[in-house]
């Protein structure tokens, strides 16, 4: 049996006559007669009795009505979860993120993202950026944020944003009316340093411009280093994109020289990338579009 002649069968059953169902769809009647007969042969049943000018179908003909529309009704639902899925609401998207930009960049992705597909589960993790490479690797996330540099052969890096460091500073501090800072203007201020990566290269920037600064504290994660100068324990320098939720309780300026960093989309090489995932790089290009620079 094929389709073509479940579908004569259908509607030869449901309109009660060859021609009406050769008007449904759109055939000639002998063609819709042969497509019987072949069911018939196929399935070998009695389907139809034929009389002169009309066909009656037998009980054998209805029991196999039955289970044509019992079928039929489950391909529809089959269809309508296939639409689900391509619409997206069915997915999840586990995403890895350092704790850097876990306080306000991607919780600002994810605004755009969720309105756009209000269905999909989404999972957040902060994590540093061995973790979310480890977890990627392993598939226990799909995507991974980060700016921390690296290499691994068997994860893609998609570039999203360069940003250049700001010095961010307590709120009424005597720097804060300047348009921009350099070296020598934090001369002996209290430095918290954070981020190995950046540690050295901004060590040489004071070093090459022999500033001194005063070295008391050092934290390890961005929101932490954020709450410090908030607090009024020093001044830093880190990418304006860390400052999240902290934008009103520091203040930014820019600094001369600058120091960039560059943030990624990370993805396994050898996983294929979803509906959902695929959608996530484009709303986060599309933030990161938005964007001006800071401060």
């Amino acid at each position: 049996m094929n389709l073509r002649q479940i579908e004569a069968f259908r509607a030869v059953i449901e309109t009660g006559s060859i021609s009406r169902a050769a008007e449904r769809l759109s055939i000639s009647q002998p063609a819709v007669s042969k497509l019987i007969q072949n069911l018939e042969s196929s399935a070998g049943l009695l389907l139809f009795e034929r009389r002169p000018g009309r066909v009656l179908p037998t009980s054998e003909a209805f029991l196999l009505f039955e289970e044509i529309e019992r079928i039929m009704t489950g391909l529809n639902g089959l269809q309508s979860y296939v639409a689900d899925i391509r619409a997206m609401h069915l997915a999840r998207l586990r995403i890895g993120v350092m704790p850097a930009l876990s306080v306000g960049f991607i919780q600002d992705i994810l605004i755009g993202y969720t309105q756009a597909h209000p269905s999909m589960r989404v999972m957040v993790q902060a994590r540093s950026t061995m973790k979310i490479i480890e977890w990627l690797l392993s598939g226990s996330i799909d995507i991974g944020i980060s700016s921390h540099p690296f290499d691994h052969p068997e994860v893609i890096q998609l570039p999203l944003c360069r940003r250049s460091s700001v010095c961010i500073l307590p709120i009424g501090h005597r720097l804060s009316d300047r348009s921009s800072l350099v070296p020598a203007d934090l001369a002996d201020e209290y430095f918290i340093s954070f981020s190995p990566d950046q540690t050295l290269r901004i060590d040489e920037i004071f070093e090459a411009a022999g500033v001194k600064r005063r070295l008391q504290i050092e934290a390890s994660m961005a929101p932490t280093v954020c709450a410090l100068v908030a607090r009024g324990l020093g001044v830093a320098l880190l990418n304006p994109l860390y400052i999240g939720s902290f934008a009103g309780m520091v203040v930014s300026r820019p600094f001369v020289p600058t120091v960039e960093s560059e943030i990624r989309i990370l993805l396994s090489r050898h996983r294929p990338q979803s509906l959902a995932t695929r959608a996530f790089i484009d709303s986060a290009k599309s933030f990161v579009a938005g964007l001006t620079e800071a401060p």
